[in-house]
């Protein structure tokens, strides 16, 4: 089926978890939502009610599916959980407190601060991995029914997924900052995308959160 010559698409971050609270790597680990993360996440869905949505796409880890739970109460489109959309492997730096890090892995970190789109955390992957995984699944997505497409992902992977949607460069994907109450809007119409976004219940701002 081809894609609509208009398509809106709506990156959805999960909630706040535990781990998001106590600046703990997660990677594609879990944690379970906060009592915040679950606020984001209702927010989040009455947005979406307001805005419309026609297909939802999700990332299978854990929470992404609490996150969902909770949108469903809101959305009632059946949400489709794909593997691309699985936040960046960390590898050996999963579960470590973000503190630790240049403390354990002095080299390594200083090398992915410094250049976080091309350097790989130990065993992990870094951003240009994930933009691979990000045109994977939009090359699919697009072959899919639905003019408002919404996807539940993550704070690393959403910033994949805007490079390929908008065609940004590597230093202007790094320069973006998703919150976990922040929905990234992008419209592309013909080929041409325009972008805004919303923070909880107010926007849209134009732009990219930053």
């Amino acid at each position: 089926m081809p894609s609509p010559s208009s398509r809106t698409w709506f990156l959805v971050r999960h909630g706040e978890t535990e781990w998001n609270a106590i600046a703990r790597m997660q990677g594609q680990l879990d944690s379970p939502l906060t009592a915040l993360g679950r606020e984001h996440a209702r927010t989040s869905g009455r947005l979406l009610a307001r805005l419309g949505v026609d297909a939802v796409f999700a990332s299978p880890l854990g929470r992404v599916r609490e996150t969902i739970g909770i949108l469903s109460e809101h959305v009632t489109v059946t949400p489709v959980f794909d593997d691309r959309l699985m936040e960046w492997s960390a590898g050996a730096w999963s579960g470590e407190l973000y503190s630790d890090l240049p403390r354990r892995w002095p080299d390594e970190w200083a090398a992915w601060t410094a250049d976080r789109y091309n350097q790989r955390s130990p065993r992990g992957e870094n951003f240009a991995d994930l933009a691979v995984r990000a045109r994977s699944f939009v090359e699919a997505a697009n072959r899919a029914p639905g003019e408002r497409v919404a996807v539940v992902a993550h704070g690393f992977f959403n910033c994949a997924l805007a490079e390929v949607l908008l065609g940004l460069s590597s230093v202007e994907t790094m320069q973006i900052r998703q919150a976990n109450d922040v929905v990234i809007r992008i419209v592309v119409t013909d080929g041409v995308a325009s972008v805004d976004h919303f923070v909880g219940d107010a926007g849209p701002v134009t732009g990219l959160p930053a």
